[in-house]
């Protein structure tokens, strides 16, 4: 084997993956079977990839049962990849050249995180690994001994190693890790001394209160984003969520600079600016308002709907069962009088003439009865397919107005909002330029650093303004189209839905029909099997269940 080509660096592919995996692979004749059937990759829970000069991660997502997973020594240079491994819980990338910890967000369920012995210079972008319990990254570039304090996020933590990393020679460094890191109790694999911790608290004590106030002003953030977050889910189907508060109001000054710059000009501006926040969210409440009332009575609507179909599907049920039900009493009546028929005919009571014109009389009726039941099951169904055709045309035609009646006065509140904010811009825009006459025509008149620039020249504050104007009416047009288009979206999905599903529905509906059919007639064939040139059943009625 050519040397030079064997100590080339490999980026996994399927065959890699299929070696590994019957090399690792059960043994003995368990492993034979195994080889001769082959082991589907989406089956396989654990797998090394070790010392194969591996440089880049690949074809990995179609390993989407493994639970344990190693690529250590080789010599990878970036975490990549991973993202259909959502049931990993172990994973071993040590002796690598990774320089950056990324791209492991989709593994939520890991348990073990390896990596000993690598470039990594930080710890970072680890916050959706909730459940990590260890966590090795002894032996890299790790200099601020502070990036301990990002491990705090991770309340399940018990085992750390960050041996061999530059901040790891402090000889308080334990201390700190004991002190910052109360969950922690294995630190290089053994207990975490108690004195440890007691010299902690005292000796970073001012630290530690530092950033536990850190994080708890970022815990009231998160908590606030959270509950934000909640309650626009809980009100998603109003199509009116974050309109209850001064969302949309704050997003017409998030990305506006120019905006928020002429606020500067004067009490005045300031005045307005409070008396628009005011009056716009007013009118964002009162869509919000609107939009819940408009949900509760589409819920009644949709509620009342969906129990009187359930209602009507249950009856037709019911009197298809009582159908069916009589179908097998006389079924059974006829299967009763055929099996004495045989008796009759095994004990020479009767003889053979009279017995195939008996049973010619017998498969008539059964015939009758198989039509009878057909047509009364089948006209049921008939019966309640229309009705559900109808009822869900008359549900589309009342959501239909309910929908349309939100959507039109919610556009006539969107067209107050846009008038309030015409209004703000031309006061802005009337206070702006006397502003600018004011800085024109004395040489030094004070002008607040930030709207030095904007007052510098007449377009350009003609620009600011028109900007600022523009990107006001973008989002509140984006926001009335947003609700408008879920709005509809949401009745199109409904009605669709309802009609496909109700065509599934019957068509199921027939094919169980049929096919209980099929059942009585094979049942009746089979009785009399043998009696040849006994015409069973009617070809007409045959043919119907075919």
């Amino acid at each position: 084997m050519d040397r030079c080509k064997q100590e080339e660096p490999k980026v996994i592919d399927n065959a890699m993956l299929e070696k590994c995996i019957e090399e690792q692979g059960p043994t003995g004749e368990a492993g034979r079977l195994a080889r001769e059937e082959g082991i589907p990759l989406d089956e396989v829970e654990q797998i090394r990839l070790e010392f194969l000069k591996i440089i880049r991660i690949d074809h990995l997502w179609m390993l989407t049962s493994l639970t344990k997973l190693s690529l250590s020594n080789n010599l990878v240079e970036r975490i990549e990849n991973l993202e259909a491994l959502v049931h990993l819980k172990e994973l071993n990338l040590s002796f690598n050249k990774i320089t950056k910890i990324e791209n492991l967000t989709q593994l939520v369920n890991l348990e073990i995180l390896s990596l000993f012995e690598n470039q990594i210079t930080k710890l970072e972008n680890m916050d959706s690994l909730k459940k990590l319990i260890i966590f090795t990254i002894g032996k890299n570039c790790i200099t601020d001994k502070n990036n301990i304090i990002y491990l705090r996020r991770f309340a399940e933590l018990r085992s750390l190693n960050m041996a061999g990393n530059p901040c790891a020679e402090d000889e308080d460094f334990l201390t700190f890790v004991a002190t910052f890191l109360p969950q922690i109790i294995y630190y290089q694999y053994r207990l975490v001394p108690t004195e440890e911790r007691e010299t902690g608290l005292t000796l970073y004590s001012d630290q530690l209160r530092s950033v536990a106030e850190e994080e708890a002003k970022k815990k009231e953030i998160q908590d606030k984003i959270e509950a934000e977050i909640a309650e626009a889910e809980l009100h998603a189907g109003s199509f009116v969520e974050f309109l209850g508060s001064r969302h949309l109001f704050a997003s017409l000054f998030e990305e506006d600079e120019e905006g928020l710059a002429l606020l500067a000009l004067n009490d005045e501006i300031r005045d307005s600016y409070a008396e628009f926040e005011e009056q716009f969210c007013t009118v964002t409440k009162q869509i919000f308002e609107m939009g819940q009332e408009q949900y509760q009575i589409r819920k009644t609507e949709v509620d009342q709907f969906f129990e009187s179909i359930n209602t009507a599907k249950k009856k037709s049920q019911q009197e298809s069962i009582e159908k069916m039900e009589e179908f097998l009493v006389q079924k059974a009546k006829i299967f009763y009088q055929l099996r004495k028929l045989e008796d009759d005919l095994d004990n020479d009571e009767i003889n053979v003439d009279d017995f195939n014109e008996k049973v010619q009389q017998y498969s008539d009726e059964y015939n009758d009865i198989l039509h009878k039941i057909w047509k009364d099951l089948m006209a049921l169904e008939l019966t309640l397919y229309e009705q559900m055709e109808e009822v869900i045309q008359t549900f589309e035609q009342t959501l239909t107005e309910m929908i349309n009646t939100f959507i039109e006065a919610a556009q006539g509140y969107f067209t107050e909002l846009r008038s309030l904010e015409q209004v703000y811009s031309e006061n802005v825009s009337t206070e702006a330029q006397a502003f600018q006459t004011m800085c024109n025509s004395q040489e030094d008149f004070p002008v607040p650093e930030e709207l030095v620039v904007i007052m510098s020249d007449k377009e350009i504050l003609n620009n600011a303004l028109g900007a600022s104007h523009d990107l006001h009416l973008q989002l509140i047009d984006a926001r009335e189209d947003r609700l408008v288009s879920r709005a509809r979206t949401w009745l199109n999905t409904l009605v669709t839905s309802l009609q496909k599903d109700e065509i599934a529905r019957n068509r199921g509906k027939v094919l169980e029909i049929n096919h209980f059919l099929d059942i009585q007639r094979e049942e009746f064939e089979e009785l009399h099997a043998l009696n040849v040139g006994t015409t069973m059943i009617d070809p007409d009625i045959s043919a119907v269940l075919n």
